[in-house]
């Protein structure tokens, strides 16, 4: 076994070595109890952020269908550094969309959550690897389902 493979299973496996049980218990809680040594899996993480993902595009699906929005089409929502979460896809309904984004700290929150356990999925996946300052985290709601990336936006225009 050569090491990049050695290197790529360790990461895999373990993410942090830890108590979760005594000496970290919001760890815990976020992750559940983890291995019997334990170490948090990388695996345990993956599962608490797409579960988060899953929760975050019922909410703006329950929310929206109050306003009469509906998806399909898709909705994209995107966070830029010292910018506001905000639609970047044409949507015909876009304003209004735009509209209920504004104040809304539940939506906010929950996204910033989401975008949270999504960054510590990518720096246990790429170990010393650093986000560019200009990323930008998404959501895509779709009829398929959600779907969360981070994009670099060096060089174009910011989001409104």
């Amino acid at each position: 076994m050569n090491n990049s493979s050695s290197l790529k299973e360790k990461q895999e496996l373990y993410v942090m070595q830890i108590s979760l049980s005594t000496k970290n218990p919001g760890l815990a809680r976020l992750f559940g109890q983890g291995n019997p040594d334990g170490r948090l899996t990388l695996a345990a993480i993956r599962a608490r952020a797409s579960r988060q993902l899953a929760k975050f595009s019922k909410l703006v699906e329950q929310q929206l269908a109050e306003l009469t929005i509906s998806i399909p089409p898709a909705i994209g929502l995107v966070s830029c550094p010292n910018r506001e979460l905000t639609i970047e896809n044409e949507h015909p309904q876009a304003e209004a969309i735009r509209a209920w984004l504004t104040g809304n700290v539940r939506i906010a929150k929950r996204f910033k959550e989401v975008e949270v356990l999504f960054e510590i999925v990518r720096a246990a996946e790429q170990p010393g690897v650093t986000l560019p300052s200009t990323a930008c985290f998404h959501i895509g709601l779709t009829s398929a389902g959600p779907v969360a990336y981070f994009q670099d936006h060096r060089g174009e225009e910011p989001t409104r």
